[in-house]
């Protein structure tokens, strides 16, 4: 009769250890686990931002660039930084219409314009349009390092000395870059705050002309 009675006792033991072993085992099952979900989150996001970047609609240049960037500006805004017509000189070194074949040679358009008027002042306007984002360009002319924090136009915005005395801003949103340089030629200099304004103004209604 003791032989079946230590039997007994020893499956019991047996069971029990195994008991605890079991339950040993799922505490650190589960925390292994723990760290697996923390890195499976992370993947989540990280495909989700690669995803939303993916998203991005790119538009034809052709479709995006103005028929002539010499003609963008509004009455309104010649007035106001180059004087009355009348006082407003023929554009000067225009390249302002896009060119099919540029886009074939650099993958990019450009446009230029440069309008004067009698009263000294000058418009600089240069235009670039990408097939991808400007930010992937190879060669960025600006990047968002040197962006001005408080100016809220396009992408970003850098602000920066121009030709001669005047003030040149330049703007990026997605495939487009738009500079303009904003001076004063002869006579009194004008307050920088002044041309940074008219610099300004003409950016954002370039940009506001795109596609």
């Amino acid at each position: 009769m003791p032989e079946p009675t230590r039997h007994a006792a020893a499956l019991a033991g047996g069971a029990a250890l195994a008991f605890l072993l079991s339950a040993c085992g799922g505490g650190f099952e589960e925390t292994e686990r723990e760290p697996d979900t923390a890195a499976d989150a992370n993947a989540e996001d990280t495909e989700e931002t690669a995803a939303a970047e993916e998203a991005v609609e790119l538009v034809d240049p052709m479709e995006l660039a103005p028929d002539d960037l010499c003609t963008v500006l509004s009455e309104e805004t010649l007035t106001e930084l180059l004087g009355e017509e009348d006082m407003r000189g023929e554009p000067q070194t225009t390249t302002g219409v896009p060119e099919p074949e540029e886009l074939e040679e650099r993958g990019r358009l450009e446009m230029s314009c440069m309008l004067i008027s009698l009263t000294s002042y000058t418009l600089y306007l240069d235009m670039k349009v990408y097939e991808g984002r400007y930010v992937d360009s190879d060669y960025p002319d600006v990047t968002e390092e040197d962006a001005d924090p408080d100016v809220d136009l396009g992408d970003f915005t850098v602000i920066g000395p121009g030709i001669g005395d005047g003030v040149s801003v330049t703007v990026v949103e997605g495939q487009v870059l738009v500079e303009v340089d904003y001076t004063r030629n002869m006579g009194e200099q004008a307050p920088e705050e002044e041309l940074r304004e008219g610099a300004l103004l003409a950016a954002e209604e370039i940009l506001a002309a795109v596609g």
